[in-house]
Formats: structure tokens, sequence, C-alpha cells
């Protein structure tokens, strides 16, 4: 499944508006912010249609998904968008993961916790706010609730970085070790990204690299760490670092593959949009000096032209001064 899609769901008292445009959409926040009365409208109109009181508007067929025969249900479901409410224990296991990785369904599942089998966005991790635009709603006895985002790709304060830690040890890195020198060390695995913060000195400016698409696990558990008092950690988290290759320009990239890439990376066919921007650019660089692997990043992209090119994709918020590189 691939798109991008609008979804409605409202009865005379409450009215939800989303998005869904990957296979995994994550929704967290605290009690009483309204996720699972979006799930209990969804079922009273998926039990009893018209006759719940409850409209659905969305181009695709919205199911919710519950612990009760879960597997058998799942494996009948194609080409829909699949609710899961928090509670059902089942989101948490490989078994899971494994038919999400299969599917060509989307998903939106609420939970508070970490799902570290599943390979969300930190994009895709929203939360729900009542909207105040006047002009869009008219009816005052309706509650309006719009999804928003909980993180943020990029730093939020200009940071000039003591301490450079990249999530790999692989493409990515040899760039960041480029750029950044003996500053940068790899975290060999996003796993190890929150031990390593733990254990670093309060008193450096520590810069944090990981692809986006697939860390929004982890980015729940760094959170609290990330927004410390001390202030002194940044998270840059682009979609992945072929994702950054494929916007420098270095190649020739229609406009489309990365503005709307949920047109074309098809769920059943890439556990995340990581996956699909690596196969996009091993095709798109074959048999040229840019010729792209991901464990060893090909000497075209570190001279240059294109090690500028490269270079200004690093946002402006991230001071390169003592690099030697002029923006």
């Amino acid at each position: 499944m691939k798109g991008k899609y609008e979804i409605q769901i409202y009865n005379n008292k409450i009215h939800y508006r989303l998005t869904v445009k990957r296979n995994i959409t994550i929704f967290q926040g605290d009690s009483a912010s309204g996720k699972s009365e979006m799930i209990r409208l969804l079922t009273a109109y998926n039990n009893r249609r018209e006759s719940s009181g409850v409209t659905l508007i969305s181009e695709k067929v919205c199911t919710v998904l519950t612990d009760e025969d879960w597997e058998m249900r799942l494996s009948g479901y194609h080409n829909r968008i699949v609710f899961i409410d928090e509670g059902n224990s089942f989101v948490r296991t490989k078994r899971f993961a494994g038919y999400v990785k299969k599917s060509d369904n989307y998903f939106v599942i609420i939970f508070r916790d970490s799902l570290y089998e599943l390979p969300y966005s930190i994009e895709e991790i929203y939360g729900f706010h009542e909207s105040r635009d006047s002009q869009k709603y008219r009816n005052p006895k309706r509650i309006y609730n719009e999804q928003f985002h909980l993180y943020t790709a990029f730093p939020q304060t200009k940071i000039l970085p003591d301490k450079v830690i990249v999530e790999d040890s692989n493409s990515g890195y040899d760039f960041f070790c480029h750029v950044f020198g003996e500053k940068c060390i790899s975290a060999k695995g996003k796993g190890n990204i929150k031990k390593i913060l733990l254990n670093e000195g309060n008193n450096e400016n520590i810069l944090v690299i990981v692809d986006g698409a697939a860390f929004g696990p982890e980015m729940q558990a760094c959170v609290a760490i990330v927004r410390s008092p001390a202030g002194n950690i940044s998270v840059f988290a682009p979609e992945s670092f072929e994702y950054l290759i494929l916007k420098s320009g270095i190649l020739e990239v229609p406009l489309d593959i990365l503005e709307q890439t949920y047109n074309y990376a098809d769920s059943i066919r890439y556990f995340s949009w990581e996956e699909f921007y690596t196969q996009y650019l091993t095709e798109l660089s074959k048999g040229t000096v840019y010729q792209y692997s991901k464990k060893k990043l090909a000497l075209g992209y570190l001279t240059g032209g294109s090690e500028s090119r490269l270079k200004a994709t690093i946002p402006d918020c991230i001071d390169l001064r003592e690099e030697g590189y002029d923006r």
C-alpha cells in the first residue's frame, strides 16, 4: 500500500481529523487526550455503521484490530488502514512486526510506550490537540481534534558541537567523520545511543545524528535526556543518510521522490522509508563515480562540488565554523 490519506471520524460531540502516509503511524500522549475515544468511535461505526451516530470519511477501509483472533483477522485484511488501541499486547511482539513487514495495510497504533520491534519514523509520532481554527470549523458544540508532531528532526537552537555521535559505522559515519573529524564517534547501533548519552559529561555540546525514518522507538527513550535542563544535547534526524544524498543535488532526482515519498515507497516492499531511499540511491548511482554502498562511502562524495553539496544538507543551526566550512 502506498499514498497519503485524509481521515475524518466524528459524531455530534467530537471530530477527529488525521493524515496517514506511511505503513506505521503512532499516537502517544497523556490519558484523556482523546486517543482511545477515536478508537471507540471507529469501533462503533464498524459495528453499526450509520445507526452508530458516527461518520467516517476515508478513501480506504478503516478497521479496528484487537487481541481477539488478531492473526486470523489481520491475515485477511488487505489495502486497509488498521487502527490498534493501547492495551493490545500483540503489538509488542516480533510476530506482529513480521505481519507488518509483509503487509499491504497501513497501521495506526495508539501506544504510550516505545515499540522496539517496529521501525517507525519520528516524523510519524503524533499527539492530538484541540483545533482553535474558528474559520475551519463552524459547529461550536463539537470538539475538534487534530494531530501534531511530538518530536522535531532538527536542533531547536544554534549548536557548535564538541562531540558528534552517529548512529552507525557505515557510509553516513564516513561522511560525518569527514566533516567533524575526531569529534565524530559511532554508536554502533541506534540501541546504544541512550546508554552513550547517559555516560557523557554535562560540559560538552553533543550532537546526535540518526536515521529518523526508523528512530521512533529510541526517540521516546532519549527525549528525556535530550530535554534535560543542561540543554547540551541536540538531535539531527534526517530520514536517512541516503535521503541527504538524494536531497543534495549531486544526482538528478525528481522532486516528487523526496516530497511525495508516500506515493513511491510501497509498504509491502519497504519496512521503512530508509529502505526505499537506499534501494533508489543504489540503483540511481550504479555504474557512476557515486556508486552507493551502505558499507563504504565512495570518494566521489567527498571531493569538490559534491562535498559542498552534501555538507549543505546539514541544517544552518549546526555550526560548522571550526571545521573550516563556510556556508
